[in-house]
Protein backbone atom coordinates (compact mmCIF):
# COMPACT_ATOMS: atom_id res chain seq x y z
CA UNK A 1 0.00 0.00 0.00
CA UNK A 2 2.76 2.46 0.89
CA UNK A 3 3.93 2.31 -2.59
CA UNK A 4 0.66 4.29 -3.46
CA UNK A 5 0.97 7.15 -0.92
CA UNK A 6 2.20 10.21 -2.60
CA UNK A 7 3.13 13.25 -1.30
CA UNK A 8 -0.54 15.41 -2.13
CA UNK A 9 -1.85 12.55 0.38
CA UNK A 10 0.59 13.07 3.01
CA UNK A 11 -0.48 16.86 3.05
CA UNK A 12 -3.82 15.94 3.21
CA UNK A 13 -3.59 13.26 6.07
CA UNK A 14 -1.21 15.26 7.52
CA UNK A 15 -3.29 19.04 7.41
CA UNK A 16 -4.91 16.93 10.49
CA UNK A 17 -2.39 17.87 12.69
CA UNK A 18 -3.46 21.60 12.30
CA UNK A 19 -6.52 21.07 14.80
CA UNK A 20 -3.43 19.81 17.53
CA UNK A 21 -1.66 23.44 17.16
CA UNK A 22 -5.09 24.78 17.48
CA UNK A 23 -5.49 22.62 20.48
CA UNK A 24 -1.87 23.49 22.28
CA UNK A 25 -2.48 27.02 21.70
CA UNK A 26 -6.20 27.15 23.34
CA UNK A 27 -4.19 25.16 26.35
CA UNK A 28 -0.92 27.28 26.13
CA UNK A 29 -0.34 30.59 25.69
CA UNK A 30 -3.75 32.17 26.17
CA UNK A 31 -5.67 29.97 28.50
CA UNK A 32 -4.01 31.34 31.72
CA UNK A 33 -4.00 34.83 30.48
CA UNK A 34 -7.82 34.59 30.11
CA UNK A 35 -8.67 32.81 33.13
CA UNK A 36 -6.70 34.59 35.58
CA UNK A 37 -5.79 38.00 33.95
CA UNK A 38 -9.41 38.96 32.94
CA UNK A 39 -11.83 36.82 34.45
CA UNK A 40 -10.00 36.22 37.91
CA UNK A 41 -9.22 32.65 39.26
CA UNK A 42 -6.74 32.11 41.40
CA UNK A 43 -4.14 30.63 39.74
CA UNK A 44 -3.38 27.70 42.37
CA UNK A 45 -7.53 26.56 41.37
CA UNK A 46 -6.61 27.31 37.84
CA UNK A 47 -3.85 24.97 38.40
CA UNK A 48 -5.83 22.37 40.66
CA UNK A 49 -8.73 21.97 37.67
CA UNK A 50 -6.03 21.76 34.71
CA UNK A 51 -3.83 19.31 36.25
CA UNK A 52 -7.68 17.20 37.74
CA UNK A 53 -8.13 16.90 34.21
CA UNK A 54 -4.36 15.50 33.01
CA UNK A 55 -5.60 12.52 35.32
CA UNK A 56 -8.31 11.75 32.91
CA UNK A 57 -5.65 12.09 29.97
CA UNK A 58 -3.39 9.50 31.81
CA UNK A 59 -5.97 6.94 31.39
CA UNK A 60 -7.83 7.75 28.45
CA UNK A 61 -4.49 8.16 25.99
CA UNK A 62 -3.05 4.55 26.28
CA UNK A 63 -6.91 3.01 25.97
CA UNK A 64 -7.63 4.81 23.49
CA UNK A 65 -4.96 3.81 21.61
CA UNK A 66 -5.55 0.35 22.29
CA UNK A 67 -8.78 0.21 21.34
CA UNK A 68 -8.13 1.92 18.08
CA UNK A 69 -5.56 -1.03 17.29
CA UNK A 70 -7.94 -3.71 17.80
CA UNK A 71 -11.39 -1.83 16.84
CA UNK A 72 -13.19 -3.75 13.88
CA UNK A 73 -15.75 -1.92 11.16
CA UNK A 74 -16.45 -1.86 8.00
CA UNK A 75 -14.15 1.76 8.01
CA UNK A 76 -11.44 0.31 9.61
CA UNK A 77 -9.53 0.68 12.91
CA UNK A 78 -9.05 4.44 12.97
CA UNK A 79 -11.36 6.54 10.88
CA UNK A 80 -14.83 5.85 13.42
CA UNK A 81 -13.15 7.64 16.37
CA UNK A 82 -11.77 10.20 13.65
CA UNK A 83 -15.05 10.83 12.23
CA UNK A 84 -17.52 11.22 15.38
CA UNK A 85 -15.08 13.30 18.03
CA UNK A 86 -14.54 15.98 14.59
CA UNK A 87 -17.27 17.90 15.17
CA UNK A 88 -17.52 17.91 19.54
CA UNK A 89 -14.30 18.61 19.59
CA UNK A 90 -14.32 21.91 17.73
CA UNK A 91 -17.25 23.12 19.51
CA UNK A 92 -15.36 22.19 23.27
CA UNK A 93 -12.89 24.39 22.05
CA UNK A 94 -15.55 27.36 22.13
CA UNK A 95 -17.02 26.60 25.28
CA UNK A 96 -13.59 26.65 26.65
CA UNK A 97 -13.35 30.21 25.74
CA UNK A 98 -16.74 31.31 25.95
CA UNK A 99 -18.07 34.35 28.13
CA UNK A 100 -19.00 32.20 31.87
CA UNK A 101 -22.04 34.47 33.15
CA UNK A 102 -20.89 33.08 36.76
CA UNK A 103 -17.47 34.10 37.37
CA UNK A 104 -17.05 33.72 41.14
CA UNK A 105 -13.96 31.02 42.03
CA UNK A 106 -16.12 27.79 42.54
CA UNK A 107 -17.85 28.59 39.14
CA UNK A 108 -14.86 29.52 37.06
CA UNK A 109 -13.16 26.46 38.56
CA UNK A 110 -15.91 24.13 37.48
CA UNK A 111 -16.26 25.90 34.17
CA UNK A 112 -12.19 25.16 33.47
CA UNK A 113 -12.41 22.08 35.08
CA UNK A 114 -15.33 20.29 33.11
CA UNK A 115 -14.59 22.25 29.34
CA UNK A 116 -10.90 21.03 29.81
CA UNK A 117 -11.60 17.63 30.83
CA UNK A 118 -14.37 17.39 27.78
CA UNK A 119 -11.31 19.00 24.76
CA UNK A 120 -9.02 17.10 25.86
CA UNK A 121 -10.87 13.45 26.21
CA UNK A 122 -12.17 14.59 23.02
CA UNK A 123 -8.95 15.44 21.39
CA UNK A 124 -7.45 12.12 22.91
CA UNK A 125 -10.66 10.10 20.79
CA UNK A 126 -9.43 12.27 17.67
CA UNK A 127 -5.27 12.20 17.75
CA UNK A 128 -4.42 8.98 19.06
CA UNK A 129 -6.58 7.15 16.25
CA UNK A 130 -5.93 9.59 13.37
CA UNK A 131 -2.04 9.75 14.25
CA UNK A 132 -1.67 6.10 14.23
CA UNK A 133 -2.66 5.99 10.54
CA UNK A 134 1.04 7.51 9.22
CA UNK A 135 3.12 4.59 10.38
CA UNK A 136 0.86 2.60 8.63
CA UNK A 137 0.73 4.25 5.38
CA UNK A 138 4.43 5.08 5.44
CA UNK A 139 7.34 2.58 6.62
CA UNK A 140 10.36 3.33 5.08
CA UNK A 141 13.15 4.84 8.00
CA UNK A 142 13.77 7.59 5.46
CA UNK A 143 10.55 8.71 4.36
CA UNK A 144 8.80 8.99 8.25
CA UNK A 145 10.93 11.77 8.80
CA UNK A 146 9.16 13.60 5.55
CA UNK A 147 5.62 12.43 7.09
CA UNK A 148 6.77 13.73 10.54
CA UNK A 149 7.60 16.71 9.28
CA UNK A 150 4.56 17.84 7.10
CA UNK A 151 2.94 16.81 10.88
CA UNK A 152 4.66 19.01 12.41
CA UNK A 153 4.73 22.06 9.88
CA UNK A 154 0.91 21.95 9.43
CA UNK A 155 0.37 21.68 13.53
CA UNK A 156 2.62 24.89 13.59
CA UNK A 157 0.26 26.33 10.89
CA UNK A 158 -2.65 25.89 13.09
CA UNK A 159 -0.91 27.74 15.79
CA UNK A 160 -0.02 30.62 13.63
CA UNK A 161 -3.32 31.59 12.32
CA UNK A 162 -4.45 31.37 15.48
CA UNK A 163 -1.91 33.64 16.53
CA UNK A 164 -2.08 36.24 14.04
CA UNK A 165 -5.91 36.12 14.25
CA UNK A 166 -6.17 36.83 17.80
CA UNK A 167 -3.15 39.74 17.35
CA UNK A 168 -4.24 41.17 14.60
CA UNK A 169 -7.61 41.43 14.72
CA UNK A 170 -8.92 40.59 18.03
CA UNK A 171 -7.20 42.47 20.18
CA UNK A 172 -7.86 45.77 19.64
CA UNK A 173 -7.37 48.17 21.50
CA UNK A 174 -9.91 50.48 23.04
CA UNK A 175 -9.79 53.21 25.57
CA UNK A 176 -10.13 50.73 28.30
CA UNK A 177 -7.87 48.24 27.26
CA UNK A 178 -4.81 50.48 25.68
CA UNK A 179 -1.00 49.50 25.19
CA UNK A 180 -0.10 46.63 26.46
CA UNK A 181 -3.34 45.94 28.66
CA UNK A 182 -5.01 45.26 25.17
CA UNK A 183 -4.40 41.68 25.80
CA UNK A 184 -6.89 41.86 28.39
CA UNK A 185 -9.62 43.07 26.41
CA UNK A 186 -12.08 40.41 27.19
CA UNK A 187 -14.23 40.87 23.84
CA UNK A 188 -11.44 39.03 21.94
CA UNK A 189 -11.44 35.29 23.66
CA UNK A 190 -14.77 34.16 22.75
CA UNK A 191 -14.27 35.17 19.91
CA UNK A 192 -10.60 33.36 19.22
CA UNK A 193 -12.54 30.30 20.43
CA UNK A 194 -14.98 30.64 17.58
CA UNK A 195 -12.30 30.25 15.16
CA UNK A 196 -10.69 27.12 16.82
CA UNK A 197 -14.25 25.54 16.53
CA UNK A 198 -13.66 25.85 12.74
CA UNK A 199 -10.21 24.95 11.93
CA UNK A 200 -10.33 21.94 14.35
CA UNK A 201 -13.26 20.69 11.96
CA UNK A 202 -12.20 21.48 8.52
CA UNK A 203 -8.58 20.53 9.57
CA UNK A 204 -9.97 17.06 10.74
CA UNK A 205 -12.41 16.60 7.99
CA UNK A 206 -9.53 17.37 5.34
CA UNK A 207 -7.41 14.81 6.90
CA UNK A 208 -9.73 12.10 7.40
CA UNK A 209 -11.18 11.76 4.15
CA UNK A 210 -7.89 12.00 2.16
CA UNK A 211 -7.23 8.51 3.72
CA UNK A 212 -10.82 6.64 3.52
CA UNK A 213 -9.87 5.34 0.46
CA UNK A 214 -7.11 3.28 1.56
CA UNK A 215 -9.09 1.43 4.80
CA UNK A 216 -9.70 -1.44 2.27
CA UNK A 217 -5.63 -1.58 1.98
CA UNK A 218 -4.85 -0.86 6.13
CA UNK A 219 -3.91 -3.38 8.50
CA UNK A 220 -7.00 -5.52 10.28
CA UNK A 221 -6.80 -6.11 13.81
CA UNK A 222 -6.26 -10.04 15.06
CA UNK A 223 -9.37 -11.78 14.66
CA UNK A 224 -9.40 -13.63 18.05
CA UNK A 225 -11.95 -12.73 20.65
CA UNK A 226 -11.70 -9.78 23.17
CA UNK A 227 -10.75 -10.24 26.77
CA UNK A 228 -10.24 -7.88 29.17
CA UNK A 229 -7.63 -9.37 30.92
CA UNK A 230 -5.52 -9.77 27.85
CA UNK A 231 -5.84 -6.40 27.01
CA UNK A 232 -4.34 -4.54 29.75
CA UNK A 233 -1.61 -7.53 29.78
CA UNK A 234 -1.29 -6.56 26.06
CA UNK A 235 -0.78 -3.09 27.13
CA UNK A 236 1.47 -3.26 29.55
CA UNK A 237 3.91 -5.65 27.34
CA UNK A 238 3.85 -3.52 24.38
CA UNK A 239 4.79 -0.46 26.04
CA UNK A 240 7.89 -1.84 28.43
CA UNK A 241 9.49 -1.40 24.40
CA UNK A 242 12.81 -0.04 26.12
CA UNK A 243 13.15 2.39 22.96
CA UNK A 244 9.43 3.53 23.80
CA UNK A 245 10.29 4.46 26.88
CA UNK A 246 13.50 6.43 26.29
CA UNK A 247 11.27 8.34 23.80
CA UNK A 248 8.60 8.96 25.87
CA UNK A 249 10.89 10.19 28.37
CA UNK A 250 12.67 12.35 26.61
CA UNK A 251 9.70 13.65 25.16
CA UNK A 252 7.87 14.38 27.74
CA UNK A 253 10.70 16.51 29.82
CA UNK A 254 10.75 18.51 26.38
CA UNK A 255 7.16 19.30 26.12
CA UNK A 256 7.06 20.16 29.67
CA UNK A 257 9.70 22.66 28.94
CA UNK A 258 7.88 24.26 25.69
CA UNK A 259 4.95 23.89 27.98
CA UNK A 260 5.51 26.14 30.84
CA UNK A 261 7.52 28.50 28.68
CA UNK A 262 5.10 28.92 26.27
CA UNK A 263 2.11 29.41 28.46
CA UNK A 264 4.50 32.32 29.86
CA UNK A 265 5.14 33.81 26.31
CA UNK A 266 1.67 36.50 26.89
CA UNK A 267 2.92 37.68 30.49
CA UNK A 268 6.54 38.35 29.20
CA UNK A 269 4.61 39.90 25.96
CA UNK A 270 2.66 42.38 28.29
CA UNK A 271 5.24 43.13 31.28
CA UNK A 272 8.40 42.37 30.25
CA UNK A 273 9.14 43.31 26.60
CA UNK A 274 6.05 45.55 27.23
CA UNK A 275 4.86 44.97 23.37
CA UNK A 276 1.42 45.48 22.29
CA UNK A 277 -0.71 43.57 20.44
CA UNK A 278 -0.10 45.55 16.95
CA UNK A 279 3.38 45.40 17.38
CA UNK A 280 4.36 41.99 17.67
CA UNK A 281 0.90 40.58 15.19
CA UNK A 282 3.27 39.73 12.69
CA UNK A 283 5.42 37.62 14.86
CA UNK A 284 3.39 34.74 13.79
CA UNK A 285 3.66 35.05 9.95
CA UNK A 286 7.45 35.35 10.17
CA UNK A 287 7.95 32.87 12.40
CA UNK A 288 5.95 30.77 10.17
CA UNK A 289 9.17 30.69 8.03
CA UNK A 290 11.21 28.92 9.78
CA UNK A 291 9.32 26.46 10.84
CA UNK A 292 8.05 25.78 7.40
CA UNK A 293 12.13 25.46 6.59
CA UNK A 294 11.97 22.81 9.18
CA UNK A 295 8.90 20.82 8.01
CA UNK A 296 10.79 20.65 4.27
CA UNK A 297 14.10 20.68 5.02
CA UNK A 298 14.52 18.27 7.92
CA UNK A 299 14.07 15.57 6.07
CA UNK A 300 16.73 15.86 3.21
CA UNK A 301 19.19 17.50 6.16
CA UNK A 302 19.10 14.04 7.97
CA UNK A 303 19.28 11.97 4.90
CA UNK A 304 21.85 9.21 5.88
CA UNK A 305 22.16 10.47 8.88
CA UNK A 306 21.32 8.85 12.48
CA UNK A 307 17.79 10.82 13.39
CA UNK A 308 19.05 10.36 17.14
CA UNK A 309 22.45 12.47 16.78
CA UNK A 310 21.03 14.54 14.73
CA UNK A 311 17.93 15.38 16.93
CA UNK A 312 20.53 15.47 19.97
CA UNK A 313 22.63 18.02 17.64
CA UNK A 314 19.90 20.60 17.19
CA UNK A 315 18.75 20.75 20.32
CA UNK A 316 21.64 21.29 22.30
CA UNK A 317 22.50 24.39 19.76
CA UNK A 318 18.83 25.53 20.49
CA UNK A 319 19.66 25.77 24.24
CA UNK A 320 22.04 28.79 23.63
CA UNK A 321 19.86 30.28 21.41
CA UNK A 322 16.13 30.13 22.74
CA UNK A 323 17.10 31.79 26.03
CA UNK A 324 19.88 34.17 24.94
CA UNK A 325 17.74 37.55 25.02
CA UNK A 326 16.26 36.85 28.82
CA UNK A 327 19.62 36.11 29.28
CA UNK A 328 21.00 38.99 28.32
CA UNK A 329 18.15 41.46 29.78
CA UNK A 330 18.78 40.01 33.03
CA UNK A 331 22.49 40.55 32.65
CA UNK A 332 22.04 44.62 31.61
CA UNK A 333 22.36 45.63 34.90
CA UNK A 334 25.49 44.13 36.42
CA UNK A 335 27.54 45.04 33.17
CA UNK A 336 29.11 48.84 33.00
CA UNK A 337 26.96 48.68 29.17
CA UNK A 338 23.91 48.46 27.84
CA UNK A 339 24.40 44.61 25.47
CA UNK A 340 20.29 44.11 24.89
CA UNK A 341 18.02 46.78 23.08
CA UNK A 342 15.71 48.49 25.27
CA UNK A 343 12.16 47.92 25.43
CA UNK A 344 10.28 50.20 22.96
CA UNK A 345 12.80 49.79 19.92
CA UNK A 346 13.34 48.59 16.97
CA UNK A 347 16.77 47.31 18.09
CA UNK A 348 14.93 45.35 20.18
CA UNK A 349 11.58 43.87 17.55
CA UNK A 350 14.61 42.92 15.19
CA UNK A 351 16.81 41.03 17.61
CA UNK A 352 14.11 38.97 19.46
CA UNK A 353 12.31 37.97 16.18
CA UNK A 354 15.59 36.73 14.82
CA UNK A 355 16.54 34.91 17.94
CA UNK A 356 13.02 33.37 17.68
CA UNK A 357 13.37 32.29 13.64
CA UNK A 358 16.63 30.68 14.57
CA UNK A 359 14.94 28.81 17.95
CA UNK A 360 11.71 27.88 15.78
CA UNK A 361 14.02 25.93 13.10
CA UNK A 362 16.02 24.05 15.58
CA UNK A 363 13.52 23.35 17.50
CA UNK A 364 11.26 22.53 14.93
CA UNK A 365 13.41 20.18 13.20
CA UNK A 366 14.52 18.49 16.03
CA UNK A 367 10.85 17.76 17.42
CA UNK A 368 10.32 16.15 13.65
CA UNK A 369 13.12 13.81 13.89
CA UNK A 370 11.88 12.98 17.53
CA UNK A 371 8.82 11.95 16.07
CA UNK A 372 9.60 9.63 12.83
CA UNK A 373 12.01 7.93 15.70
CA UNK A 374 8.67 7.12 17.49
CA UNK A 375 7.29 6.21 14.41
CA UNK A 376 10.38 3.19 14.00
CA UNK A 377 9.82 2.16 17.72
CA UNK A 378 6.35 0.72 16.05
CA UNK A 379 8.02 -2.54 13.86
CA UNK A 380 10.57 -2.86 16.68
CA UNK A 381 7.95 -3.61 19.26
CA UNK A 382 6.13 -5.73 16.74
CA UNK A 383 9.39 -8.13 16.57
CA UNK A 384 8.33 -8.50 20.24
CA UNK A 385 4.95 -9.00 20.30
CA UNK A 386 3.73 -9.85 16.88
CA UNK A 387 1.41 -6.54 16.76
CA UNK A 388 0.92 -3.78 15.28
CA UNK A 389 -0.04 -1.43 18.24
CA UNK A 390 0.53 2.08 16.16
CA UNK A 391 -2.59 3.70 18.37
CA UNK A 392 -1.01 2.52 21.53
CA UNK A 393 3.16 3.91 20.88
CA UNK A 394 1.55 7.07 18.80
CA UNK A 395 -0.69 7.89 21.92
CA UNK A 396 2.27 8.80 23.46
CA UNK A 397 2.85 11.63 20.90
CA UNK A 398 -0.84 12.42 22.03
CA UNK A 399 0.00 12.99 25.93
CA UNK A 400 3.19 14.49 25.13
CA UNK A 401 1.13 17.06 22.85
CA UNK A 402 -1.18 17.27 26.14
CA UNK A 403 2.19 17.67 28.77
CA UNK A 404 2.48 20.82 26.28
CA UNK A 405 -0.45 22.58 26.68
CA UNK A 406 -1.39 20.90 30.58
CA UNK A 407 1.41 20.32 32.50
CA UNK A 408 2.88 22.77 31.61
CA UNK A 409 -0.01 25.03 32.68
CA UNK A 410 -0.37 23.44 35.27
CA UNK A 411 3.11 24.30 36.75
CA UNK A 412 3.04 27.81 35.48
CA UNK A 413 -0.64 28.05 37.64
CA UNK A 414 1.35 27.15 41.16
CA UNK A 415 4.68 29.36 40.21
CA UNK A 416 2.52 32.48 39.01
CA UNK A 417 0.63 32.00 42.62
CA UNK A 418 3.98 32.09 44.21
CA UNK A 419 5.79 34.68 41.98
CA UNK A 420 2.87 37.36 43.10
CA UNK A 421 0.17 37.34 39.52
CA UNK A 422 -2.58 36.63 41.50
CA UNK A 423 -3.57 40.25 40.92
CA UNK A 424 -7.07 40.43 38.36
CA UNK A 425 -6.32 43.24 36.01
CA UNK A 426 -2.51 44.98 37.38
CA UNK A 427 -1.03 47.79 35.90
CA UNK A 428 1.91 47.04 33.83
CA UNK A 429 4.47 48.91 36.30
CA UNK A 430 2.47 46.81 39.50
CA UNK A 431 4.16 43.27 37.82
CA UNK A 432 7.73 44.25 37.19
CA UNK A 433 8.71 42.72 40.49
CA UNK A 434 7.10 39.37 39.89
CA UNK A 435 7.48 39.29 35.92
CA UNK A 436 11.27 39.51 36.92
CA UNK A 437 11.24 36.70 38.64
CA UNK A 438 9.62 34.64 36.48
CA UNK A 439 12.68 35.62 34.21
CA UNK A 440 15.00 34.56 36.42
CA UNK A 441 13.26 31.32 37.11
CA UNK A 442 13.24 30.87 33.32
CA UNK A 443 16.77 31.03 32.51
CA UNK A 444 17.32 28.48 35.09
CA UNK A 445 14.99 25.93 34.32
CA UNK A 446 14.64 25.85 30.66
CA UNK A 447 18.38 25.01 30.02
CA UNK A 448 18.07 22.18 32.64
CA UNK A 449 15.55 20.63 31.44
CA UNK A 450 16.46 20.73 27.99
CA UNK A 451 19.70 18.91 28.83
CA UNK A 452 17.48 16.25 30.79
CA UNK A 453 15.50 15.53 27.59
CA UNK A 454 18.93 15.40 25.39
CA UNK A 455 20.89 12.96 27.88
CA UNK A 456 17.44 10.83 27.80
CA UNK A 457 17.56 10.19 23.73
CA UNK A 458 21.19 8.68 24.46
CA UNK A 459 19.95 5.41 25.05
CA UNK A 460 17.39 4.95 21.77
CA UNK A 461 18.99 2.58 19.64
CA UNK A 462 16.93 2.07 16.58
CA UNK A 463 19.20 2.89 13.70
CA UNK A 464 18.45 2.36 10.03
CA UNK A 465 20.04 -0.85 9.39
CA UNK A 466 18.52 -2.52 12.71
CA UNK A 467 14.61 -0.88 11.31
CA UNK A 468 15.61 -1.90 7.55
CA UNK A 469 15.84 -5.78 9.22
CA UNK A 470 13.39 -5.41 11.15
CA UNK A 471 10.85 -4.57 8.06
CA UNK A 472 12.62 -7.40 6.22
CA UNK A 473 12.36 -10.21 9.38
CA UNK A 474 8.47 -8.75 9.21
CA UNK A 475 8.10 -9.82 5.36
CA UNK A 476 6.73 -5.62 5.30
CA UNK A 477 7.47 -4.13 1.78
CA UNK A 478 9.18 -0.40 2.34
CA UNK A 479 8.33 2.54 0.33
Amino acid sequence: MSNTISNNTLHLYTLGSGAVGVKNLLFGSWLLVYFNQILGLEPLLASYALAIALVFDAISDPLVGAWSDRFKSKWGRRHPFVYLAIIPFGLSAYFLYSIPSDTSQTALFIKLLIASILLRTLFTFYETPRAAIGPELITDYERRNTLSGYGVLYGNMGLGIMSYAMLAFFLVETETFSGSRAFLNPEAYPKFGLLACFLIIVFGLVSSLSTHKYIPDMVEPDPKSFKFSEFWKEIVESLSNRNWLVLFTAGTILALNIGIFSSLDNYFSIYFWQWTPEEISLFPIIIALPVVLAGFFAAPLAKGKSKKNFAIGLFLINLIVEPMPIWLRLLDPYVPMQIFPENGTDALWWTIIIFLCVGYFLRTAGWILVISMVYDVVEDGQLTTGRRDEGLYLSANGFIQKIISGLGVVFVGFLLEFVGFDVKNPTVLEMQEPIYRLAFFQAILGPILTLASISCMFFYNISKSSHEEALKSLEIEKD
